[in-house]
């Protein structure tokens, strides 16, 4: 049976027409049992077209086109894992190449890289945008024999084919003809292909649209494909074109040697760098006996019996030196006086609270089982928060300790309804105001094939221009999610066991960052380590407020301040939380204020309640009306009562579905991880039911009534899309904890640091300084006499710096602290004549008040 092996997915960025996953669904239509996947300078879109592929039982053949620095391509397909890992390294390296040049995001190999990395790879030669074709389009038959006679020389006779097309344009034929002649005289066999840029030919206009994006957009030097042929054509079609038996054969005959077996669901942690003396498991062990030591005093038999647990089973995944690896980011930061904490499940692992600090495991009853468990294959996930401002030289010490093995792990947008019109629009041709027109009142969230019926039923689009605009619409709705470039995660790191690039193509970002090119998922598919080394604008508050509290002789340990402090709860239920993490929005006070919390876990439940499922559940009335005892708490089931008593009978953290379903259904909390992430990740109809009845046979074996045991069910899983991570709610809940102490206890201090922190939370810095005026906070203008850069404390007031004066800018800050080390300013004229500033910015220092007290009448000169 003849296979397709030159294909290019809407993974070519702006060029093809269609996902891996429609490929793959149209290849079974079409009756194929393997197909591959090669597109361009790429394999962004290899593993999810693997899983999909493999999910049909259809072959998948990875593969890509690689591009020469002539500018002509060739086609590699991984004939087996060690295949796949030299495609990885030829693409890297054309990247890094590429960078190097001051060329970033046009890679080019050459065949020197090509010869180093040559082994496990089937090379075809390029078809149309080949250099063979080149040469033999212009009659050069002794440059297309030489060319050949490299390539043989590079990849070996038995992995080198010629290419041969016909897509139907004139000159195909003798191309046809000309390229069997020299394969033969060469030595070297044939394989017919198909360039295949949409998968049916109605999608020709779609294909050359995106194409347009690139070149009025982008102003790349690219050209669409001349016709409509292009397409994923079946057998008997390819067999009608190309006339040629052995070509459509070896079609076959290569996708047959192509044995690429990917190890995913898989872990592969990397090694820590251990001296000889210690193993990962000995020294993680070590760590975590020591810290429980100093973190619980006595040491419970609960505590010891779960680190032993967590150990356990850590070493059995082969992860203690995953974690130990996490733990060296975090020593890292705390020996730079970085603010850093736990978010996520993670939270609920007493060994990450014994090596990285946070929430207590033990004393706010949270779950190991949430985070990890025998029954999950893919690697733990420990989210780290760090200042956002420092985060960065978090990033640079890992990149640099793990060189070649750590890199930013990839996000890749695709279209929705604004981006698809804009770049549409461009495309067809249309002015920026017309686009702009077109664009107005779209909602950011639509989709692009949702504009046509959110145009009849939302009123803002009732006389949207877009409803004369059929041939845009269709085009948009045709490319709808599909990717269209390579981002950066915003602090995601990937971190391979040896070189990365073995693992996946590595490319170079602007700011010289390394960037894989699978996203989250793909990685985690792979089995990779991924670190999320985010930035938190709290945390840099935070620490501006305990470093101006230090000036003062003030020392904090906010991290071994008691939960219980009284004035901290008196804060929060007067609602006075603007610019506290978390509960500043007026729905999070409105709900503080109906909660009334006077412990912890009232803020964990805060944190849980107000998001868009409990709201939706109707959750959050009956839980504040119980807590309030303003109406009796009512328990599904007796035997629920131990498991729902500190949510008043209602289901609201996810680890209590992983308790219910063990506790009544007998599940290992494993079993029960699984039940709930089925339950609220795209669950089908068919799914559930499954579910159901494991779990209702589960509970008659305990000894539960069927019908019994079917309301438990129905109750877990009305609740488990609303559930929230009471881990995660937990390690936020510490971070308002501690804002709300710092507002209570130093609000002038805690007012400077939300200021000083760039954007925090919710509300403009005006706001801050009205909150903190109402709290009876004098606030004066800046100053050119007596601001500095930031915000400053003047005697118990807040004093406006100079870079909040919009336009000033740092630049211009540092040139006028810098000439007032001379002296002060005596007059307008003499800081105008001091600090040569441009009229504009001199008009905005006026306006904002900073030359008051000096001449009114020298004002208004220096003003102009």
């Amino acid at each position: 049976m003849f296979t397709h092996l030159h294909i290019h997915s809407a993974f070519s960025f702006l060029y093809g027409t269609f996902t891996p996953e429609a490929l793959v669904q149209q290849a079974k239509e079409r009756g194929y049992d393997a197909i591959a996947l090669t597109d361009k300078n790429g394999l962004y879109g290899a593993i999810r077209f693997y899983k999909a592929a493999r999910s049909q039982a259809i072959k998948p053949i990875l593969g890509a086109e690689v591009t020469l620095r002539d500018g002509t391509g060739l086609i590699l397909l991984a004939a087996s894992l060690e295949g796949y890992k030299n495609l990885c390294r030829i693409l890297s390296k054309a990247y890094s190449a590429a960078y190097s040049k001051g060329t970033r995001g046009k890679p080019t190999c050459t065949l020197d890289v090509l010869s180093r990395f040559s082994r496990d790879l089937i090379c075809l030669t390029g078809g149309k945008d080949g250099r063979l074709h080149e040469f033999l389009s212009k009659g050069n038959l002794d440059r297309a024999r030489n060319w050949l006679e490299r390539l043989k020389h590079i990849f070996g006779p038995d992995h080198l084919f010629v290419e041969i097309q016909n897509h139907g344009l004139e000159n195909d034929p003798a191309h046809m003809s000309a390229s069997m002649r020299l394969a033969e005289h060469a030595e070297v066999a044939l394989v017919a292909t198909n360039d295949v840029a949409f998968l049916d030919p109605a999608d020709f206009e779609v294909h050359q649209r995106l194409v347009g994006i690139q070149q009025t957009v982008h102003h790349r030097n690219i050209r669409s494909v001349p016709n409509n042929e292009f397409y994923l054509k079946t057998e008997k079609e390819m067999q009608t074109v190309i006339p040629c038996e052995r070509a459509l054969q070896n079609a076959a005959g290569i996708a047959a040697r192509c044995q690429l077996v990917l190890p995913v669901n898989q872990m592969h942690p990397p090694a820590y760098p251990l001296s000889e003396e210690n193993s990962a498991d000995h020294l993680l062990a070590r760590y975590c006996f020591s810290a429980l030591a100093v973190a619980y005093k006595p040491v419970t038999y609960e505590a010891i019996m779960g680190l032993g647990r967590e150990l356990s089973l850590i070493r059995r995944k082969g992860l203690s030196g995953y974690f130990l690896l996490v733990k060296d980011v975090v020593d890292f930061a705390k020996s730079k006086g970085i603010r850093c904490t736990v978010r996520g499940s993670a939270a609920g692992s007493l060994v990450t609270y014994l090596l990285l600090a946070g929430v207590d495991p033990l004393e706010h009853d949270l779950l190991f089982e949430r985070f990890l468990n025998e029954r999950r294959s893919d690697m733990p996930d420990v989210d780290l928060d760090f200042d956002a401002v420092r985060r960065d030289e978090v990033i640079d010490y890992v990149m640099e300790k793990y060189k070649d093995q750590a890199a930013m792990v990839a996000t890749i947008p695709t279209f929705r309804a604004r981006g698809a019109i804009r770049k549409l629009g461009r495309a067809f041709g249309y002015s920026y105001e017309k686009i702009n027109r077109l664009t107005s009142f779209l909602p950011y969230y639509l989709k692009s094939s949702q504009i046509r019926e959110a145009s009849r039923s939302l009123p803002e689009l009732k006389d949207t221009p877009l409803k004369g605009e059929s041939t845009l619409l269709g085009i948009a709705s045709k490319i709808s999610g599909l990717p269209y470039q390579l981002s950066v995660h915003l602090g995601g790191v990937v971190i391979a066991p040896g070189d990365l690039t073995s693992w996946t193509p590595v490319e170079i970002s602007r700011k010289g960052f390394p960037v894989v090119q699978y996203d989250k998922d793909d990685l985690e598919a792979l089995g990779l380590v991924k670190l999320d080394l985010l930035g938190l604008r709290m945390h840099t508050a935070i620490q501006k407020t305990i470093d101006l509290l230090e000036e003062k002789g003030v020392f904090l340990n906010l991290d071994d301040t008691p939960l219980d402090d009284e004035k901290t709860f008196r804060l929060l239920r007067t609602t006075d939380t603007v610019g506290v993490f978390q509960v500043e929005s007026p729905g999070q006070r409105q709900l503080l204020g109906r909660l009334q919390p006077k412990k912890f876990s009232d803020i964990i439940a805060e944190i849980s309640l107000f998001r868009p499922g409990p709201m939706k559940g109707d959750m959050v009335t009956p839980y504040v009306q119980r807590r309030n005892r303003r109406e009796p708490v009512r328990y599904p089931h007796p035997d629920l009562v131990s498991i729902l008593h500190e949510t008043y009978g209602i289901v609201l953290f996810q680890e209590q579905v992983l308790q219910i379903a063990h506790h009544i259904a007998g599940f290992r909390l494993a079993e029960a991880d699984q039940l709930r992430r089925a339950m609220t990740k795209n669950r089908s109809a068919a799914e559930m039911e499954r579910l159901k009845g494991t779990f209702i046979q589960g509970a008659v074996d305990q000894g539960y009534a069927k019908n019994a045991a079917e309301e438990i069910f129905a109750l877990v899983a009305g609740f488990a899309g609303y559930g929230f991570c009471k881990a995660h709610a937990a390690s936020f809940a510490h971070i308002t904890y501690q804002s709300a102490f710092l507002k209570a206890h130093y609000p002038l201090e805690f007012y400077l640091g939300l200021l000083n922190a760039g954007h925090v939370g919710s509300y403009p810095k005006s706001v801050i300084l009205n909150e903190a005026k109402r709290n009876g906070i004098e606030i004066r203008p800046p100053h050119v006499n007596v601001s500095q850069e930031d915000y400053t404390a003047e005697n118990g007031i807040i004093r406006i710096g100079l870079c909040a004066i919009n336009g000033l800018g740092p630049k211009f800050c540092e040139r006028i602290l810098r000439e007032r080390s001379n002296g002060l300013f005596s007059n307008i004229r003499a800081f105008c004549l001091r600090v040569n500033l441009p009229r504009e910015i001199i008009l905005r220092l006026s306006l904002a008040g900073a030359f008051q007290g000096l001449s009114a009448n020298e004002r208004r000169r220096a003003c102009g």
